[in-house]
């Protein structure tokens, strides 16, 4: 059986996750059953702040499969342009990245012992719903190399690890 807490606080580490590759998580327990995550980090988009539900199926186990919804807005790199090589010709180009908005879906896995040692594991998809991610100043892609960008700065799978205490 599962002691009951209100908050936990976690470092998370993944790929698209709520806290883009690295970064804290609050979480707040509104209900046995539903945990109210806020995050931040650094990614490809620039600062990304995010905010996830999580609805945990078996609440009173320590060990609880879920099932969650999130949103994350990236605010881009405010007009600062990036340089980067193109993946297939080698040329050096220069883009901007525009502020995007991201819907998560996701199922999971949540672990809370009773001293309050927190695991959550998480596998799912984001997707991308701003029009255009980024806009290239300075340069000329390869198909391949647009490719790429599309890949980093867009949709894709998402997977994560947090590690907290909840208290």
């Amino acid at each position: 059986m599962r002691n009951q807490r209100k908050w936990a606080i976690s470092a998370e580490i993944g790929m698209n996750s709520l806290s883009s590759l690295v970064g804290p998580v609050g979480t707040y327990y509104a209900m046995p059953s539903l945990a109210i995550d806020l995050g931040a980090g650094l990614s490809s988009s620039g600062l990304r702040p995010g905010l996830r539900a999580r609805y945990l199926f078996t609440p009173k186990d320590k060990t609880s499969f879920y099932g969650g919804l999130g949103l994350k807005y990236g605010l881009g790199s405010g007009n600062q342009e990036v340089k980067v090589q193109d993946s297939d010709t080698k040329a050096d180009l220069k883009l901007e990245t525009k502020p995007t908005t991201f819907l998560d879906f996701m199922l999971g896995v949540e672990f809370l012992a009773n001293n309050g040692f927190l695991v959550i594991s998480n596998l799912g998809y984001s997707q991308l719903l701003s029009d255009k991610p980024y806009e290239i100043t300075e340069g000329v892609a390869s198909d391949k190399g647009k490719k790429v960008l599309d890949t980093v700065f867009g949709s894709g799978l998402m997977l994560s690890v947090s590690l907290g205490k909840a208290f």
